[in-house]
This record gives structure tokens, C-alpha cells and sequence, in this order.
């Protein structure tokens, strides 16, 4: 009886080390006897006592590339360039990248801190791809104004790393998010900028002056040619017989204001000019 609870044990502990399980967020390749299964194993318990099955992360997956020098659009080095990059394996695609990334195949732990054992495929040829990729994008814009467009070179990085991977393996990998960390330039690219930024300023206020004074101009002009439009009109409308009666309004105001004088004597004929005697 004792044999037989023995031999159960043996048999049971054999078993147990037999299965293999698959986690969740993870995929199983199969291999039996050299030949890798073309299928993508779900998460679960699989008995593995004749193969072998392998735990491939399916999870995202981030890493950085630091201490870059890349060249950009304007021919100026970059002292410190550091970009996190975030991608997904498609879990379908595993068992194939398996087979052809042979040599490509590291622990989740070898590239995230405190990661797991599961395995990881062609994690060397996203790495490569996404550093080309950085490089090509700082490649495309200026040193001086780069600082303001973080989010620009973050989005070029993922478009052209994704063109790059889905070159090869359509659809094995998602680059899921790009982050730019940190971007140093050197003392004379910072000279330049800070340049830059007091030329432009001292461009804007000009610009300003400029517009203000072409308003007033414009204004004035407007002005003007109002005042001067309207000089016409009344011109236009005084008939010759309104010319006599403005010329007679003329001169009784002035003959007014004279004899309003104390001693000033003015004498009005008709259809002549005023006569004034002033009284000393």
C-alpha cells in the first residue's frame, strides 16, 4: 500500500513537471523535436512532457535609447538625445517572428526593470529600427526650435519606426507610444537659440509699430479724402444766386461785428461793399 502511494506520488510529481502554463497577457510556442508549431498557444496549462513549450510576452513592452548625438536639419550636433520607446507584439505573429528572429530572442527582464522571464522576439531589431528612426526625424528639424516641437519629433519617431516594421513583419508589431525624455543641445546651439528668441522678438515689436503706424496713416487718408469729398458736394450745390446770398451773409456778419464796436459807424448800399467809418 505504501509502494502504491509512492509510485502515485512519482507519477503525479512527474505530471506536475510535465505542464507548463501560460500566463495571461502571454502566448505559448510550441517545439517538438526541432520543429516549432505555427500557432500561437493561449494562456492556460499545457502538458509538455514530449515538447516544449515557450513563454513569449505579448505585453507592452517600453525600453529607452539614451545618450544620443544625432545631426539636425541645420548641421548641428545634439548633446544628449533620451526617447522611451512603447510597442506590442502581435500575438499572432509570435510563432513565425520565432522562426525567423531565431538569434533575436531575450528575457522580458533583460529589457524592463523588475520584468519577468518570459521570452521576447526580435526585440534587437525594434531597438535598431527605432534608433534610425530618431535619427532620421531630428534629421528633418532645426536645433534652435526642436525644444518646442517635443511632441512632433515624438510623433515622427513612431510613424517612421512603424513604416520601418511593418516594411518586413505588416502587422507584427503596434508602436504604441514615443516619449522624448530629454533633449540637451550644446552651449552654442543654445547661444543660438536664445539669439534667435530676442531676434524674433525684437522683429514682432517692430512689426507692431509698423501696423500701428499704417493704421494711423490709413486713418488720416480716410480723413482726408472725407473732408475733402465733402468740400466738393457743398461746392457742387451753391447755385450762383446761393453764392450772392452766402456773400451777403458774409457781409452783414462782418459789418456786425465791426458796428458792434463802440464809435464804428457802417453804411450799407445796395450791391455794394460796406462802408465803415471808424470813430477815433
Amino acid at each position: 500500500m505504501t509502494a502504491l502511494r509512492t509510485l502515485s506520488l512519482l507519477c503525479l510529481s512527474v505530471a506536475l513537471g510535465a505542464c507548463s502554463q501560460i500566463d495571461t497577457g502571454n502566448v505559448g510556442v510550441e517545439r517538438t523535436l526541432g520543429k516549432v508549431g505555427q500557432e500561437a498557444l493561449p494562456p492556460g496549462l499545457y502538458f509538455t512532457l514530449f515538447k516544449t513549450v515557450d513563454e513569449f510576452t505579448a505585453k507592452e513592452v517600453s525600453f529607452s535609447l539614451e545618450n544620443l548625438t544625432p545631426k539636425s536639419r541645420d548641421n548641428l550636433t545634439m548633446q544628449d538625445v533620451d526617447i522611451d520607446i512603447y510597442f506590442k507584439t502581435t500575438p499572432a505573429s509570435i510563432p513565425t517572428l520565432f522562426v525567423k528572429y531565431q538569434g533575436d530572442v531575450v528575457q522580458h527582464r533583460q529589457v524592463v526593470k523588475d520584468g519577468t522571464a518570459d521570452l521576447l522576439v526580435a526585440y534587437s531589431r525594434v531597438q535598431r529600427e527605432a534608433r534610425e528612426a530618431i535619427y532620421k526625424a531630428i534629421a528633418q528639424m532645426d536645433a534652435t526650435t526642436m525644444h518646442t516641437k517635443r511632441a512632433e519629433l515624438a510623433e515622427s519617431v513612431r510613424t517612421t519606426l512603424q513604416a520601418e516594421l511593418d516594411a518586413t513583419d505588416k502587422g507584427a508589431f503596434t508602436v504604441t507610444a514615443v516619449k522624448v525624455r530629454n533633449m540637451l543641445t550644446d552651449k552654442a546651439i543654445e547661444s543660438a537659440i536664445r539669439q534667435r528668441a530676442e531676434t524674433d522678438q525684437a522683429i514682432e515689436k517692430k512689426r507692431k509699430e509698423i501696423d500701428l503706424a499704417k493704421a494711423e496713416a490709413e486713418r488720416l487718408i480716410v480723413q482726408a479724402e472725407g473732408e475733402a469729398r465733402a468740400n466738393q458736394i457743398i461746392s457742387a450745390s451753391l447755385t450762383p444766386a446761393l453764392k450772392e446770398i452766402r456773400l451777403a451773409e458774409i457781409q452783414r456778419d462782418t459789418a456786425l461785428a465791426i458796428a458792434s464796436k463802440q464809435g464804428n459807424t457802417v453804411l450799407m448800399g445796395g450791391g455794394a461793399a460796406p462802408l465803415v467809418s471808424v470813430g477815433r
